[in-house]
């Protein structure tokens, strides 16, 4: 009984361990595992089966894919835990898309964390800042060479943004700055709350211009509700040069890649 319940901690590290690294890599060979893992061919067989049943991997000739981990509302940190997390890439981020913000525009920033971090980047601009996010408003108050709109509405507690319906929104922006969860060559542009979709929507519609700004992470990540898709958007702005899968992609479609 006690080399059961051994072997079954061992298959279960393992299982965790397989998991972490085909995640990582995104795409692995049967051959790199069994090398990596030390076991049988049988064995990995048995070890990518259960994976393939819980939805963490697709098989493929010679090798494994992993699935884009799909994100729910529940799992979604609050904002200032997510302003705590990936905080240098995030500010690379913000510093990135300040420069392509020139005085008298007048631009729209989203509630996302990475949005956000481009506020400090525009205290030498004079520009018109729109937003519906209450963190945008109180970095905005200590700019005053920042003019704040904020997008009026009923307070959303959980989000921290204001919401009411988008039909009475008169504004029209030079450029937008939206952040996503998840960003897939499949799934296009997704988040985890619908009200703040309907609100990145209709910002994308209306703007001369749609930057999305989105780290290393957000990349083949999926989450439940599509906003948009990545046809006509203007250009991506990350910390790190994705694969060359969606660099092809982005230069398919005319898409700029700024990292």
């Amino acid at each position: 009984m006690k080399l059961k319940g051994r072997g079954e901690t061992m298959k279960y590290n393992r299982l965790q361990e397989m998991e972490a690294y085909i995640r990582k890599n995104r795409s692995v060979s049967n051959e790199e595992l069994q090398k990596l893992f030390h076991i049988s061919v049988q064995t990995l067989r048995r070890d990518l089966k259960e994976l393939e049943d819980r939805n963490v991997i697709s098989k493929v000739y010679g090798g494994v894919l992993a699935k884009p981990e799909k994100i729910s509302a529940a799992m979604l940190p609050t904002l200032s835990l997510r302003l705590e997390t990936n905080t240098a890439a995030k500010n690379r981020i913000g510093q990135l898309a300040a420069k392509f913000v020139q005085d008298g525009d007048v631009i729209f920033v989203d509630s996302g964390s990475t949005a956000f971090t481009m506020i400090p980047y525009l205290h030498q601009r004079e520009v018109t800042v729109i937003s519906h996010s209450l963190h945008v408003m109180n970095a905005l108050a200590e700019a005053e060479n920042l003019t704040g709109i904020c997008l009026g509405g009923k307070l959303r507690r959980e989000t921290q943004t204001f919401f009411s319906d988008t039909s009475f929104y008169p504004y029209y922006y030079n450029k937008a700055f939206i952040s996503t969860v998840g960003l897939s060559i499949s799934k296009g542009l997704t988040n985890t709350d619908f009200s703040e979709g309907v609100i990145k929507r209709h910002v994308i519609q209306n703007s001369a211009e749609v930057w999305i700004v989105a780290d290393h992470s957000k990349f083949g990540t999926v989450a439940f509700n599509k906003f948009f898709d990545l046809e006509g958007i203007t250009g991506v702005i990350t910390d790190e040069q994705p694969s060359e899968k969606y660099r092809q992609y982005f230069k398919n479609l005319k898409i700029q890649l700024i990292d």
